[in-house]
């Protein structure tokens, strides 16, 4: 399946500084092959890695509790070194960052699913 990105995500994926991705929706499971593309839907859609697979899929909750971010997967809240291991392994120099993204994508509390294409597991 394509799992779309933002150009400015590309280096961060080709580097291996990001090595899974939020999406909204049920429909990823391990073992899927992933085709990495960015423009999705657009003229200039391109390929800008090579094919890879599934390794995991996780249950992801993203919200603000009493001001704080909260991220949890497969329901076990992550501890403030793990959150932010997380928010730099998905991309984001910040977690108000991944809360802005997803906030204006999706709205929060965020539900969905962690893809992972290394080893990696929370």
């Amino acid at each position: 399946m394509i799992l779309g990105f933002q150009t400015d995500f590309i280096p961060l994926i080709t580097t291996g500084v990001k090595v899974h991705t939020i999406r909204f929706g049920n429909r990823w499971s391990a073992g899927q092959p992933i085709e990495f593309y960015v423009n999705v839907g657009q003229d200039d859609m391109r390929k800008f890695w090579p094919d890879g697979v599934a390794q995991n899929v996780q249950d992801i909750r993203v919200e603000v509790r009493h001001g704080t971010p909260v991220i949890e997967i497969n329901g076990r809240q992550l501890s403030p070194p793990e959150l932010t291991e997380f928010i730099h392994r998905d991309g984001f120099k910040s977690p108000g960052l991944l809360l802005q993204f997803l906030d204006g994508y999706y709205g929060l509390p965020f539900m969905g699913q962690l893809i992972h294409w290394t080893d990696l597991v929370y």
